[in-house]
């Protein structure tokens, strides 16, 4: 069971894809409120009552986009590794997340319970029968949904697939192909990332307009040592000093500082 949990799964580290399915999951929860009318909403009456119902959908989309995000900085604080197990970790996540909005937006406008005089016991009560009634029925639904497109759009991070990457910038012409193991380390400068790369045995580097998000998202190998820097971990030499002071060292005699933040994520993916 536990080596089930632990397979490798395809992730969706860019923005866009997460975008694209977030639009797509809200697409199909509107088309449902509005047509197929689940917990008695079919017997709602008002004059804008699909652009109402509708609203589930835009909410859904919104936290969706919320919860990915936060699933990508988990997925690069684990080098880059996806499982079932963080897989139905962020089905779950995403299931409460929406909940807690999902739930006001239908009392504020379905059940008109603040103008009723309920207290918050009474709220509190009724979200946990919304949540087990309500909720947990339709994410249910939504599940094999979310299970396809997710599959669809993920990517299986494999060293063989990255093997040489594209890195561009904003700017028309930046851009640049390297290969996964020149690449030593890319460090942000306010608007700009500095990219630092081997080649013919010395160290080059190019400056493109872009955030250090953006290149992690074109080279999702990368891992942040500091919050102004990615590092490939596998050109990394040694690491010296303690987690206070700690720097990576690299060949030719470079160096770039690692934060307290990321020390033993970045020690132990180097196993020493």
């Amino acid at each position: 069971m536990l080596t089930f949990l632990n397979k490798k799964i395809p992730f969706n580290f860019g923005f866009t894809n997460q975008l694209v399915i977030a639009l797509v999951l809200g697409c199909i929860l509107a088309l449902i409120m509005i047509f197929l009318g689940p917990f008695d909403t079919d017997r709602f009456q008002s004059s804008y009552k699909h652009l109402i119902l509708g609203g589930f959908g835009v909410l859904l989309s919104i936290f969706y986009l919320v919860n990915s995000r936060i699933e990508t900085w988990w997925y690069h604080y684990q080098n880059r590794k996806w499982t079932i197990k963080f897989e139905i970790i962020a089905f779950i996540s995403l299931v409460i997340i929406t909940s807690i909005p999902i739930h006001f937006y239908n009392q504020i406008f379905l059940n008109d319970f603040f103008s009723q005089g309920y207290g918050a016991n009474e709220y509190i009560r009724h979200g946990l029968w919304f949540f087990r009634s309500s909720m947990i029925p339709i994410m249910l639904a939504l599940l094999p949904f979310f299970i396809y497109f997710r599959n669809t759009f993920g990517q299986l991070d494999t060293s063989d697939s990255l093997k040489e990457i594209e890195l561009f910038g904003t700017n028309r012409g930046e851009k640049i192909n390297i290969q996964k193991h020149k690449l030593l380390f890319v460090k942000s400068s306010e608007n700009y990332v500095e990219i630092f790369y081997e080649k013919e045995n010395s160290v080059h580097h190019a400056i493109f307009r872009n955030t250090l998000t953006a290149i992690n998202e074109q080279a999702p190998f990368l891992s942040y040592c500091h919050r102004s820097y990615l590092v490939n971990t596998s050109s990394i030499k040694q690491i010296r000093g303690n987690s206070q002071n700690a720097k990576i060292e690299f060949r030719h005699n470079l160096q770039i500082p690692l934060s307290k933040t990321y020390y033993k994520k970045v020690k132990s993916s180097l196993s020493v």
